[in-house]
This record gives structure tokens, sequence and C-alpha cells, in this order.
């Protein structure tokens, strides 16, 4: 799949996919770039070109209808003239959260949703965690300190009173926090997926935490410990 192809590469942004179809033939394909833009469904349109006119558009994630660093992608796709598309899931992003949606069929696009929306679903499940928790997602990572996992954003170290995540294009150091505040940091930075070694000092002093579905309540259960995907 485009989007997981990319996972781990385009925080802040959602990691998404998209295809243009043309009267059976595949004319775009385009993921999130690298960095988070452009989204993909801006780049397979400028790859279109004029084919997108009357085209079938395939995305995994709504598209956006909000300015942020670049025009609104439901915009671009009216604007191109495409006739259909198809979406894995809504977008649960306030600024979203099927204004996307309203605005294609607003201007008499066919709008269809759910196809492949629990593939969608797993490649987005840091995005989602985030939206949904206020915190990124958090796996536990068998690779060496500072290797980053497929899929990640970024690994965590601890040190006596400082964490240092490393992401694949710097490092960030903070101050040693208790788990709500240092999930809360990092999902300020936009973080999505992050790894903390199983031999970390903070894991180690961490081993009651469970799963959040193990959680009753509170700050606490935004985290999700999984396994290396």
């Amino acid at each position: 799949m485009l989007a997981r192809e990319v996972r781990g590469h385009v925080y802040p942004n959602p990691s998404v996919g998209c295809v243009i179809v043309k009267d059976g033939d595949v004319v775009a394909e385009a993921a999130t770039h690298p960095g988070g833009r452009p989204h993909a469904e801006r780049k397979a349109l400028d790859m279109a070109g004029p084919l997108a006119q009357g085209a079938t558009l395939y995305v995994t994630l709504e598209p956006c209808c909000h300015w942020g660093m670049t025009p609104p992608c439901s915009d671009a796709i009216i604007d191109a003239g495409v006739a259909r598309v198809v979406c894995s899931i809504q977008d649960p992003d306030p600024r979203v959260n099927g204004g996307g949606f309203a605005a294609l069929k607003a201007a008499d696009i066919d709008v269809n949703i759910g196809l492949c929306s629990d593939e969608a679903e797993a490649v987005l499940s840091g995005f989602l965690h985030r939206i949904q928790f206020g915190a990124p997602e958090v796996i536990v990572s068998d690779e060496s300190p500072g290797v980053i996992p497929n899929g990640a954003d970024a690994v965590l170290a601890s040190g006596k009173n400082e964490v240092v995540l490393t992401t694949r294009s710097s490092t960030i150091g903070g101050e040693l926090r208790s788990r709500d505040q240092l999930l809360y940091w990092m999902a300020e930075l936009g973080l999505t997926t992050v790894a903390i070694p199983k031999q970390d000092a903070f894991w180690n002093q961490e081993e009651t935490l469970r799963t959040s579905s193990e959680r009753d309540d509170g700050p606490s259960a935004k985290l999700q410990l999984l396994n290396e995907r």
C-alpha cells in the first residue's frame, strides 16, 4: 500500500495513499510526501494533469477541507474536475471530520466511503490515536537504542533527567517528565507513533504499564503499548 510505505516519514501529517483512475487505467498514484507536504491527493492530481477530469480518485483518508500550510485538497479535487471519490475512512480531525466529503458532494462529486477501511485504519493507527487521545501511539521496539523501527516517527531514549527523541531528520531533547507529561509533549511535537526500546531505562521503570484497553480512565489510559510492527 502506498500509504504504508511512507508511515513514519510524514509526521505531523497522516500517511495517505492516493490513486487516480481514468477509463480503467491508472493515471497517477502518490503518497504523502516525506515531511508531510504535499499531500497525497495534490501530488496525484499534479501527476494526472488534465486526465483527472472525469476520473475516479481513490484515497485512504478523507481529503482535508481547511487551510493549513497548503490549500484544501478538497478544493484541488473539485478544481481538477474529478467525477468520483472513493475513500477508506473519514478524518476525525475536528478541522475536517466530514467537511471534506461535504465539500465534494456540494460540487456534485460522487463520494463512496469504506473501501479497505480496516487496512487504512491500521496504517493510520498512530495518527488516529493522537487525534482521539491527544497522545501518540507508543510501541515497544526490539531494535537497538537509537534505531527507529519501520512505521515509527521517532525513537525515545531516556537518561537520568532527560529524554531524547530521535526522528528521521533531527534529535530533540527534553526534560524527563511524568508519563502523562511526556505523552503530551510528544503530541505537541506532532508525533503519531513513537518507539521505546525494551532495554531503555524508562521502559524498565514502567513495568506496570498496560495497554490503554486495560486502563479505566485518566491521561495514562492514552498510552498504547504495542509490539513492534
